[in-house]
């Protein structure tokens, strides 16, 4: 529980100031004649809403609060460092309430990422100005975002490998591990290499401003030598570079990337920390990010898993583009995850490489917006209770049934409904999300509108307490929540309720809460 203060986005004709979670629950605050304060706002993603006597909302903003930095972030990235493009960069991270902001391919070498210049080039080539990318790092954490620097767990230059041999991996058939001719990879279990990486990647965060590393992997090497011929440990060896990384820095906000789920289950590392998957093939469907996320996280699921994802998309028609990325962010928020996929300035990512991005028009970057701030008002709803979808929805002994003219299912299809379902004591959440536009179900194709219009959910509830219904739409009173009468309808062990929900935009949730008294 924390104290939250307000001074912006509030504005000043302002008589109420209300914190509401994605429970339902709301936290008044009070004016002291300059800032707004709201007292024992619990850990979450909340809605902020300033209304007029009239009671008209006059704006609305989300943030979280946590108990460590980069718990369940919000992510984005940051890949212009220039001047020109600074602001309207830091503008669409603020839309995006990013709390998190990967700041990718700013090293001079990989092995040696500070530049003792103010101007060099990547290691691809990219010009680029150390003052700049200082002043983006700053305007990052001015805004409350970790500034979180890429680094490759792994990667070095032809010519330090070259130097360091102790320090590399090999094949099975005696050739050096690369990736392509791009770079050479070291051994993450080596001692030697750790301590280089360590003190090199340390010194270029405390003089660039980077309070965060995301130490990236490539999903191999499986089968590694070492230069003395033993076979390398890869895994153990990732587990003892985290450890050397969190030991000298304690306080940066980590993230390792389990590229496709490998290792499989592998912990964290110590808070402040997120798990981070990127998605690959064969994990082309949305179908398939449900099994990904329980195989990387096992016993460690439900710390806000981020999904690296990278549409390829964008060759084809615009809109049906646009949809596909929305639609993979609101599945990845309904199985309780969320995406790094937007960012820099008006960008969606498309390719690993993120300088390669595409940008939005003005339109897209509304309509990516109002998707995206539709899963920032929901996405503690898919963190309570219990997921219950897998026996609960449907089945012969159904207590959530959800009908309309496609089918629906407990996970993301082609041509049907995509509804979960979860439960504690006093809470019960649907969410259903359109996919008939799709035509295979995956995150890489064009996805068209959908074509279902409502369905109707029936849900049976414990008899104690009285239960309050309401209906958040996607596109519909910026789409909060609103209370909605129900109807009776028969269900095999008694009476359900049943309300319709309207799907014209391919959103909408359900929020059943007890009220106890």
């Amino acid at each position: 529980m924390g104290e939250v203060i307000v001074t912006e986005d509030v504005p000043i004709e302002s008589d109420r100031v209300v914190v509401w979670t994605a429970r339902g629950d709301t936290y008044e605050a009070s004016h002291d004649g300059t800032t707004w304060t709201v007292i024992d706002v619990p850990v979450g993603t909340h809605a902020l809403v300033a209304s007029s006597s009239a009671r008209e909302i006059l704006a609305e903003e989300f943030f979280s609060v946590r108990e460590s930095a980069g718990d369940d972030p919000v992510i984005g990235f940051v890949t212009s460092f220039d001047d020109a493009s600074r602001p309207s960069t830091l503008a669409w991270l603020k839309d995006l309430r990013c709390t998190v902001v990967q700041v990718y391919d700013w090293m001079e070498d990989y092995a040696y990422p500070l530049a003792p210049s103010r101007y060099y080039h990547d290691p691809l080539g990219r010009p680029i100005d150390r003052v700049a990318l200082s002043t983006l790092i700053k305007g990052l954490r001015t805004m409350g975002a970790v500034a979180q620097a890429y680094a490759p767990v792994l990667a070095a230059s032809d010519v330090f490998a070259a130097d360091h041999p102790e320090w590399r991996l090999f094949r099975n058939d005696g050739a050096p591990e690369s990736l392509g001719d791009l770079l050479q990879i070291m051994d993450p279990g080596s001692a030697g290499w750790q301590r280089h990486w360590v003190a090199h990647y340390g010194q270029a965060a405390d003089a660039l401003g980077f309070n965060g590393f995301h130490l990236d992997t490539y999903g191999y090497p499986r089968a590694a030598l070492r230069n003395d011929g033993g076979n390398a440990r890869v895994e153990d060896g990732y587990t003892s570079f985290v450890r050397a990384v969190r030991t000298a820095r304690p306080h940066d906000v980590l993230s390792f990337n389990q590229v496709n789920g490998v290792p499989r289950g592998f912990s964290t590392p110590a808070t402040p920390s997120f798990p981070y998957v990127e998605v690959w093939s064969p994990n082309e469907l949305w179908r398939h990010i449900e099994g990904l996320l329980a195989r990387s996280a096992g016993a460690q699921s439900g710390r806000g898993e981020v999904l690296a994802l990278y549409p390829p998309v964008w060759s084809g028609e615009r809109g049906e583009a646009l949809r596909t990325c929305v639609l993979s962010e609101a599945v990845a928020t309904m199985l309780g995850s969320s995406v790094l996929m937007w960012g820099d300035d008006d960008g969606v990512l498309r390719h690993p490489y993120y300088v390669d991005h595409e940008h939005l028009s003005g339109s897209e970057r509304e309509e990516a917006l109002t998707w995206h701030r539709f899963a920032l008002r929901c996405r503690d709803l898919f963190s309570y209770g219990l997921d219950t979808s897998w026996y609960e929805l449907s089945d012969e002994n159904a207590g959530v049934t959800v009908t309309s003219q496609v089918p629906s299912h407990p996970e993301p299809i082609s041509g049907s409904l995509f509804v979960r379902v979860r439960r504690d004591e006093d809470l019960v959440t649907v969410a259903v999300l359109d996919l008939t536009g799709s035509a295979d179900g995956s995150w890489t194709a064009g996805t068209r509108a959908g074509r279902c219009a409502t369905a109707d959910v029936t849900i049976l509830v414990a008899p104690s307490g009285s239960w309050r219904g309401e209906i958040a739409v996607l596109g519909r009173d910026g789409g909060r929540f609103a209370s909605e009468e129900p109807a009776w309808a028969p269900m095999r062990e008694g009476i359900g309720l049943r309300w319709s929900l309207p799907l014209g935009r391919g959103w909408a949730i359900l929020r059943l809460r007890r009220d106890a008294s």
